[in-house]
């Protein structure tokens, strides 16, 4: 009777070893940035590594600019003109290592007046139910400045989550 326990015992611990390889449980990282998040302040980081933020400004006061993290890794920009008309195109894939999100930008027709900035790399500040703190981290060329140069203050954007 004892060895058929055991026997049970160690089978069990055997499948739940077995099954628990197979179960994705939802992570803190990337799980909690499944969703769309809306733009709430923007900024730079400066030298004193303090966060000089101020709102952000839609455009269409309507409707709120967005981003779109999908759990197939996939990260779309929503934003609205000034007549309120929709735009939206996939800015590429991400992943993320530990506090760093990594963006693999697509090949497609730049937008000029898109809001979201094509910056590859930033390091995740702040992340909750609510709140999504990002700060870019300097990865070669923007827009013409040089973000390796010594003096750059990076970006920071805060959203807001929508779902």
């Amino acid at each position: 009777m004892k060895i058929i326990q055991l026997r049970n015992t160690l089978l069990l611990v055997l499948v739940c070893t077995t099954m628990s390889g197979c179960i994705t449980l939802q992570q803190p990282l990337p799980g909690s940035l499944w969703g769309s998040w809306t733009f709430e302040k923007t900024g730079f980081l400066n030298k004193q590594s303090n966060s000089q933020l101020e709102n952000y400004q839609n455009i269409c006061r309507r409707k709120g600019d967005r981003l779109h993290f999908s759990s197939d890794h996939k990260m779309k920009l929503r934003w609205y003109d000034e007549s309120c008309m929709i735009h939206e195109y996939f800015i590429g894939r991400y992943h993320v290592d530990g506090k760093i999100l990594n963006v693999d930008l697509a090949q497609s027709r730049r937008y000029q007046d898109r809001p979201f900035p094509p910056i590859t790399k930033f390091r995740i500040m702040q992340i909750n139910e609510t709140t999504l703190k990002l700060e870019e981290i300097p990865q070669g060329d923007r827009s013409g400045r040089d973000r390796a140069k010594t003096g750059f203050e990076p970006l920071i954007f805060v959203f807001m989550k929508l779902d």
